[in-house]
Order: C-alpha cells, then structure tokens, then sequence
C-alpha cells in the first residue's frame, strides 16, 4: 500500500519577457500551461511546477505568476536545460519554492494534523497561504483520503494544508516510516481488521475472478492480501463447497469492503457474475450490515448502484481494463 509520495517540486522564474521565456518552454521543453490547481492534480514525483513572474521579485506568490507551466522532470533537470540554453539572458532570477508531498490518511482528520503539527512544528494553511508563505527548504504537506497512486483532484485534497519548515526530503523520509503509524492512531479503536473473502463459482473461472479481485484491491490501495489458497465452506451440515479464499489486512471496515465486492460480484446490467463472502472473526458480513433499510428492497437494483460507486473510484483506463477481464467470464 502506497502511503506517501512526493508532488511536483515548485519553481519560479523571473523575467521581463514572460511571453518569450513561457513560449521556449512549451517548445523546446514540452511545458503545459496550467492553472495552480491542474499542476497539481497532474503532477508528480518527478514533475516540475515553473511560475513565471515580472523580475526583481522576492516571494514566492502564486498570484504574481502570469504563467505557469508543467514540465514532466526534475527541477534539477530543467534548471540545467536552462543554464544551457541561449534563452538563460532572459531570466533575471531563480528562485525555489517548496517541496511538495501528498500522504494519503484514515480515520480522524483532526487527530493526524495535529499529530503531524506536533511532529514537525508545521502550520495549517490554506493551499496559497502555505506557497506564498514557503520557501525553498519548506514543504507543504497535502492530505487525502484517496489512493495516491492515481490522479489526485483538487477537491480530493482536504482542506488546510500543512506547511513544515524542513526539507522535503527529510520529511519524505521521515513520514514513510512513521505513516503507518499515524494512520494507526486515527483510526476508530486505533486497529485494522483481519478479514476473510471466499470466491465461489460454479463455473470455475476462479482465476479471472481472483485476477479481478486483486486489480480492484491493488488499484484502490484497500490494504495487503496475507494469505490465499483453497478451503472448503461447509455451509450445510454434510455438505461442503470448495471456494478460493484470500485473506486481507486493511484498514478499510468489514462493511466498506463488502461494497466493493458486490461492485465486483454484478455487471452494470446488473448480471450475477461471482459470489464473494466476506467473513469477519468468522462471522458472515451480509448486505444488512451495509444497509439497514427496513422495507422491500431490489437484490439486484443495490448491486447496480454499488457497481457504479466502485467504478468511479477507477480511471477510464482501469475501468476497461476490469471489463476486459469480464468478458473472459462471459465467454
């Protein structure tokens, strides 16, 4: 599971010719004109944030960028490609902003700030607040409850931003091995859950169908699979079924990872395609836990309506991709 990562490092150049220094970086570096928040959603690891601004400017503001540009590569790369290019004359000055880092979080909000406020002796700032007031050996810390892995939105990012005065790279560090914990100490009665899915299917396509499982399970980051292999279900007396079994380790509740599985046991037509149990201290989680509703209920309707909440926690392409696994199924 994917805890923390670092985002795109900030740069800021400034000139008297904005336009001539922002049109040899589309050029000739493959920079995209992007708003604050897109660089964000977009960027990563290894991408570089350039704010170009009028020269002799100090702070690293984002509302005096008349543009900003993201480039796919370290700020150690494009700051060489630009020392080594005839276009160098036109930059007045450098200046770096602060390191950014995404940490994806559980539990209690609240508690992990302050943890981290205490840790670090970091501040909580709006997103503009924490670049304008950061500097180069600064990093501004975002949080979100969503998998890391993929494309990050602005309104995915919680609100109030923490700004660290320590490098990025201490703070990476630092983070990676105390993430688990903090996430451990937000959580509700600080424990994960040990749970049990058994795949049933009288076609026996159980390796498609575990195939499935473990690309929803990896894609969303729900936690780490400890153990699988074949077992028998006696759900009769006398009688016993054989079902693959996988054994999960998440911080995920019972009744969260039962929505997905029903995501996964229907089609969008609503097409019975699996059956996943779910166990928890050996008892069965049924979709009565997950909904208590009294009254008459449509089986198949609900699954529909789990199928498209799972779908939308997946990129267009992973979509695709667990429908090319399910037509194996079909055929």
């Amino acid at each position: 599971m994917l805890f923390i990562r670092m985002g795109s490092r900030l740069m800021f150049l400034r000139t008297d010719q904005e336009e001539k220094l922002r049109d040899y970086l589309i050029k000739f570096q493959r920079a995209e004109p992007v708003s604050f928040e897109q660089g964000m959603e977009e960027g990563s690891d290894e991408s570089t944030m350039i704010f170009i601004t009028k020269e002799n400017l100090q702070k690293t503001r984002i509302e005096d960028a008349k543009f900003i540009l993201l480039i796919n590569g370290p700020a150690s790369i494009c700051l060489t490609n630009l020392i080594n290019s005839q276009i160098s004359a036109l930059i007045n000055r450098v200046d770096m902003g602060p390191s950014t880092i995404l940490m994806r979080i559980a539990g209690d909000e609240g508690l992990i700030k302050e943890e981290i406020k205490e840790l670090y002796s970091g501040k909580v700032l709006s997103m503009d607040e924490a670049v304008d007031e950061g500097e180069d050996k600064d990093t501004i810390l975002f949080l979100t409850y969503r998998q890391i892995s993929s494309v990050i939105r602005a309104r995915d990012l919680l609100k109030g931003t923490l700004l660290i005065k320590q490098p990025g790279w201490e703070v990476f560090k630092s983070l990676r091995s105390r993430g688990v914990l903090l996430i451990t100490r937000s959580l509700e009665n600080r424990k994960w859950y040990e749970l049990r899915i058994n795949i049933y299917d009288s076609r026996e396509k159980y390796e498609v169908h575990y195939d499935r499982l473990n690309y929803v399970l990896s894609k969303l980051e729900v936690g780490m699979v400890l153990e699988e292999g074949w077992t028998k279900d006696h759900a009769l007396v006398l009688f016993s079924v054989l079902a693959y079994q996988i054994k999960l380790f998440t911080f995920y509740k019972p009744e969260e990872i039962k929505r997905i599985l029903i995501g996964l046991e229907y089609d969008e037509q609503g097409n019975r395609l699996v059956d996943f149990d779910l166990y928890y201290r050996n008892k069965k989680i049924s979709r009565v836990d997950i909904d208590r509703t009294k009254g008459k209920r449509d089986k198949v309707e609900e699954a529909v309506k789990y199928r498209k909440s799972l779908l939308e926690q997946l990129s267009k392409a992973e979509q695709e991709e667990l429908r090319a696994m399910e037509e194996k199924i079909k055929k």
